[in-house]
């Protein structure tokens, strides 16, 4: 029986090689975009699992209040919490402190003979000891039970070995240069471990221990609770309830803050989150790796949904509109004895085998496609063959597919009665046609569903980037400050290169800052207008720039004036933005001119009032940001050049920057592509949203392809009528296009306010948004329509241009 049903299913599929061939493509990009889908959320959800303590590791968070009005939750903290929460806290066995190298430094390793390997690097962070104790890292070479216990000592991943010492040399003892950074000095190679995985949201390629931090610099006369720059974990004792450990947290932040928060009228919230939540958890303030929200996983989910459902429908609409084609073939095996059971299990046999041939397509198509996906989203994904899981879902998707979209044509070919069949006298399979529209508009429904996404995510992303920032963006080069310098002439070396950078053909204008716009604030810190009582201070953000900072970045001054470094009282005030005057009360920009502002306990004057500017994401709200002055700043350059002989300007740029200080590298980039950068999740997720929403279209566009040549077949004798009644090819092409176009109508009805929402929800994540506009839901509708009617008019086409006599002459 199974030798004969195989026969017969081969015969069937090779009848009919296009409609076989639609059916079996559109379940194959179907399985594979599944497939490829379910790899990203796997991966997704799979962050920080290969740490063997992760079920008992907790990252701390502060949510921080002031005057009952919530500031934020951050994971930032002083460097004494750590050692109180072990000592105060029985439940918890380790913590761990952890400090970037904020703006990174340059690293060298000078070799006996040659020039020496020196690069500026960014992943690089200070360590306690007992990080290697309780985050999982796989040692290639040293001990990482002792790697980190010498002050003196790094910790390099293998990638970073392959950077600096050539193939053969061995890392361990070699001693890497360390300049420009929050801990110069020399240090040891004392392990090798392999690289980070990319499901890891602690990032790194140098570690080093956090013992030489603390005795240098700002926090060598802190009392552990002020400077809030480290991030803290602990390992809690297994079996322990992280919930009865929060509960003991706000009577421990009572204790060693409860003081400085009461005289601020300020309140802080400490929570435990689990390093299993943290990449799924957006939106903390210090965040130093890229997160993704929940809903964009859900995003992904529901596209797969709708692609694998668009497949199946294809296969049941194509088999339910053939169903004419084989009733006599139903009506003759009845006949001589055929059970309707024998039947059912024939056509499910069919939609087996296609489904079977589809998913061996599909793990082929899925194979290639997610190297693409992995290029998009920026991650490194690849199928593990040996995992049960991976087949499971092949197997589940094969199963599952195969009846659903076998059973119930199968139940509708068997369904046929002898006698009509036989006599020609049943049209269609009773209820098919009915069910094939309801299909159609879900296919057409969630194809303007996933257009109108794409084109909600391209305009947002269009916004944003040309949205006014209220600062000059485009032909702005940023050359990295030197690290490897000497102090004592360090200032007036930068000045000079400042002045030959000016003098250059091709240089407008040139300005040096301790940050840029996309690169976050020097200086966070509690601020309040003169004359108010402390408790009504707010959160603002300090940048250092030279003099001719604003007039290099074209910012507006509306009141007041510029920093000028002939006047020194000037160069000791601030410049605000305009979200400052509403913040602290000052009035006009014109009456805040000269008002007194109290910055972290000193009293500063305001010099001038500069017009909202983008420093940050359009994802934010313009906050007060304010800029102190200094005669020159060794952290970055701007240059704002010509674009003419642009090449030839870097160049000489690059050459004046090494005269002046040899032994640096010349980093550069464009401030545009920079600040840009900040929207790359976005941008990701458009790239994938876009892909997956053009499979879909295609698998729908390929079942409607097949429907309309089926249709058109169908009504051939009612176009033969028409033709001879005198009915022109447009009429005819009009009448039968206008049962598809209905169907459109009715899935734009549907799907029009599902994607309001699914937009709104969206966009609800960015402070500067594109408004939800008619264009937004119309322009989809047409683009549904144009592909729609386009698929289906060359099928009616052809049909209406046949000689009517060909098919009437048997009549």
């Amino acid at each position: 029986m199974l030798k004969n049903f195989f026969t017969l299913a081969i015969r069937n599929l090779l009848k009919r090689k296009l409609y076989s061939f639609i059916n079996i493509f559109g379940l194959a990009i179907g399985v594979a975009v599944c497939l490829v889908i379910l790899k990203y959320v796997e991966f997704e959800l799979s962050y920080d699992n290969y740490h063997t303590n992760a079920p008992n590791v907790y990252r701390t968070t502060t949510s921080s209040y002031r005057a009952g009005e919530y500031r934020g939750t951050g994971v930032i903290s002083g460097y004494a919490q750590g050692p109180s929460l072990l000592s105060d806290i029985p439940e918890v066995k380790r913590y761990i402190r952890t400090h970037p190298m904020y703006g990174g430094a340059v690293v060298s390793y000078k070799r006996d003979s040659g020039d020496p390997s020196t690069f500026h690097e960014e992943q690089m962070q200070f360590v306690d000891s007992t990080f290697l104790d309780v985050f999982t890292c796989t040692a290639l070479e040293g001990d990482l039970n002792t790697a980190l216990d010498k002050p003196a000592s790094v910790v390099i991943t293998k990638k970073m070995a392959e950077k600096y010492f050539k193939k053969g040399e061995e890392p361990l003892g070699k001693i890497l240069k360390v300049s420009g950074g929050w801990a110069d000095g020399e240090y040891e190679v004392t392990a090798v471990i392999n690289d980070v995985p990319g499901n890891s949201h602690f990032l790194f390629e140098f570690l080093f221990p956090i013992h030489n931090l603390l005795l240098n610099g700002q926090y060598k006369q802190d009392n552990g609770w002020g400077w809030n720059n480290f991030v803290t974990y602990v390992e809690l004792h297994a079996h322990t309830n992280a919930q009865q450990v929060e509960a003991k947290l706000p009577a421990f932040i009572d204790k060693y803050q409860g003081k400085d928060l009461a005289e601020s009228n300020s309140k802080n919230v400490l929570k435990l989150q689990p390093i299993r939540d943290i990449h799924l958890n957006p939106g903390l303030d210090f965040e130093s790796s890229a997160t993704v929200s929940v809903n964009t996983i859900y995003f992904f989910l529901v596209i797969a949904i709708f692609v694998m459902t668009i497949a199946w429908i294809n296969y049941i609409n194509l088999s339910t509109a053939r169903a004419m084609e084989r009733a006599r073939e139903v009506g003759i095996k009845k006949s001589v004895g055929a059970h309707r059971r024998q039947l059912i299990y024939q056509f499910i046999f069919e939609s087996v085998l296609v489904n079977f041939i589809g998913v061996v397509i599909a793990t082929l198509m899925a194979i290639g496609l997610l190297p693409l996906l992995g290029e998009l989203v920026g991650k490194n994904l690849v199928f593990d063959f040996g995992d049960y899981r991976f087949w499971a879902v092949l197997t589940s998707l094969f199963l599952f597919g195969s009846l659903v979209s076998g059973l119930y044509p199968a139940i509708v070919l068997s369904s046929f009665n002898i006698t009509e069949v036989l006599k020609g006298k049943s049209e269609r399979a009773k209820g098919g046609f009915s069910l094939r529209k309801v299909l159609v508009v879900f296919q057409f429904a969630s194809s303007l569903v996933l257009i109108a996404g794409t084109f909600a995510i391209y305009r947002q992303m269009m916004f944003m980037k040309n949205q006014d920032k209220g600062l000059t963006m485009d032909q702005m080069l940023v050359v990295n400050g030197p690290s490897v310098v000497e102090q004592n002439t360090v200032r007036e070396r930068l000045k000079s290169l400042k002045n030959q950078l000016k003098e250059l053909p091709g240089v407008l204008n040139v300005a040096t800052s301790a940050s840029i716009p996309g690169a976050g604030h020097n200086w966070g810190t509690g601020m309040r207008r003169d004359g108010t009582q402390q408790e009504e201070s707010k959160d603002g953000k300090i940048v250092w720039i030279d003099p001719d900072f604003i007039d290099t970045y074209g910012i507006t001054l509306l009141a007041g004036k510029k920093f000028d470094p002939t006047i020194s009282s000037g160069m000791r005030a601030v410049l605000i933005n305009e979200a400052a005057l509403k913040t602290f009360g000052l009035g006009t920009a014109e009456e805040a001119i000269e008002k007194r502002m109290i910055i972290g306990g000193d009293t500063t004057e305001i010099l001038g009032v500069l017009k909202n500017y983008h420093w940050a994401s359009l994802k934010t709200e313009h906050t007060p940001w304010l800029f102190k002055a200094d005669t020159i700043s060794g952290k970055y350059y701007t240059i704002h050049i010509n674009s003419a002989n642009m090449q030839t300007t870097v160049a000489k740029i690059e050459s004046l920057y090494k005269e002046a200080f040899p032994g640096n590298p010349f980093d550069y980039y464009f401030l545009d592509d920079f600040f840009n950068s900040q929207y790359k999740g976005e941008q990701q997720f458009g790239k994938v949203f876009s892909l997956f929403s053009m499979l879909a279209i295609v698998i729908a566009c390929l079942g409607l392809w097949g429907l309309a040549s089926f249709t058109t077949a169908q009504k051939l004798k009612e176009i033969g009528i028409r033709k001879v009644l005198g009915a022109s090819v447009g009429s005819i092409m009009s009448l039968l296009s206008w049962q598809f176009f209905k169907l459109v109508l009715i899935a734009s009805v549907i799907a029009i306010p599902l994607t309001w929402y699914g937009i709104s929800v969206w966009l609800g994540g960015f402070a500067f948004r594109i408004g939800l506009q008619w264009d937004l839901f119309v322009v989809p509708v047409l683009i549904l329509s144009i592909i729609a009617l386009g698929t289906v008019s060359l099928q009616i086409f052809r049909g209406a241009n046949i000689n009517p006599a060909k098919i009437l002459r048997t009549e």
